[in-house]
């Protein structure tokens, strides 16, 4: 559902506006045919317990009150996605992207922004809301969140990459690889990958790894390995607490060859929020790492490769209101 006007396009035809396919490099500064004013909303009220479009109305004439001339895009399974609307929206030269839902809303939004001088919006609507908690955004409130997309006040924040895909909480390989690999497969109705992917999560060993950060070479044998953007990724686990979004690094984060230790470490972290799964730590600007053996690789949940591969933070390549 589409509501709001719907103004005429503020690029050159055939232009893009925004600048940065996933895999490019960012440049700095914004884009000069994108207004600011002119927002799109995307809600998905798929996300656990989100509001419709129709709930949102008093936040949006919120919005509006602000001075920022609203179009509102309800998503659904069967319609484009987020990411695709927003990347639209941009080229047409909407210049502020407000997300309205979970982390992988967010996240779609997030990646068509990223490098185009565009500003993401954050109207956290989700279970675990993992993007806007590292920012510091309020998650119980949303007319306190419209209240801080109103004010435009702007700040920057980190972006990793890997495989040429962005990813604002984390990535990752190991034990939690395999499982986004299975979880996809489900979706996909694909019972012999299904199998497959099970099978390697329930009988994943620790695989010797290259690591090298920022020049320095280690080898570790882990069972897992999550390379974190900011504090929290997938169900809220805080595998980073001490990482920044802002910092212009990635905190690594290497879990031994100890399936038991492994899972204990994370049944805690999920059991009491506060404390973060024990494991060895780096920090670096680009990390990469190569093993012998298959080892898959994930970004923010999505089945991205397999090593080698080099995980790196773009700093400050994404705009949000703060």
């Amino acid at each position: 559902m589409t509501e709001g006007p719907d103004a005429p396009g503020g690029a050159t035809e055939g232009e893009d506006v925004r600048g940065l396919a996933e895999g490019a490099d960012v440049a700095g500064g914004g884009r000069d045919r994108i207004d600011a004013t002119r927002a799109v909303c995307l809600v998905n009220p798929a996300a656990g317990g989100a509001p419709t479009a129709d709930e949102l109305q008093p936040i949006f004439a919120r919005l509006r009150s602000a001075g920022l001339a609203l179009r509102v895009v309800e998503l659904s399974t069967d319609g484009p996605a987020a990411e695709d609307i927003a990347a639209d929206a941009i080229r047409n030269g909407e210049g502020t992207v407000i997300a309205a839902g979970g982390d992988g809303t967010i996240g779609g939004a997030a990646r068509a922004v990223t490098g185009t001088g565009a500003t993401l919006g954050i109207l956290p609507a989700g279970t675990y809301m993992n993007i806007a908690r590292a920012i510091g955004l309020p998650r119980d409130d949303l007319a306190a969140a419209a209240d801080r997309i109103g004010r435009k006040r702007v700040r920057a924040v980190d972006v990793g990459r890997v495989a040429g895909r962005f990813f604002f909480e984390a990535a990752g390989i190991g034990l939690d690889a395999d499982a986004f690999h299975a979880g996809h497969a489900l979706v996909r109705r694909d019972r012999a990958l299904v199998l497959a992917a099970l099978g390697a999560l329930i009988t994943r060993r620790g695989a010797v790894l290259e690591v090298d950060v920022d020049g320095r070479r280690r080898r570790h044998r882990c069972l897992q390995a999550v390379v974190s953007n900011g504090p929290f990724y997938g169900w809220g686990f805080a595998v980073a607490p001490d990482a920044r979004i802002d910092d212009g690094r990635l905190d690594l984060t290497l879990f031994a060859d100890d399936r038991v230790r492994v899972a204990r470490e994370f049944v805690a972290a999920v059991l009491g929020r506060d404390r973060a799964p024990q494991g060895r730590r780096y920090i670096g600007s680009r990390i990469t790492m190569r093993s012998g053996e298959q080892v898959r690789v994930h970004a923010d949940g999505v089945p991205v490769g397999e090593l080698p591969q080099t995980f790196e933070v773009l700093p400050g390549a994404l705009r949000v209101f703060a």
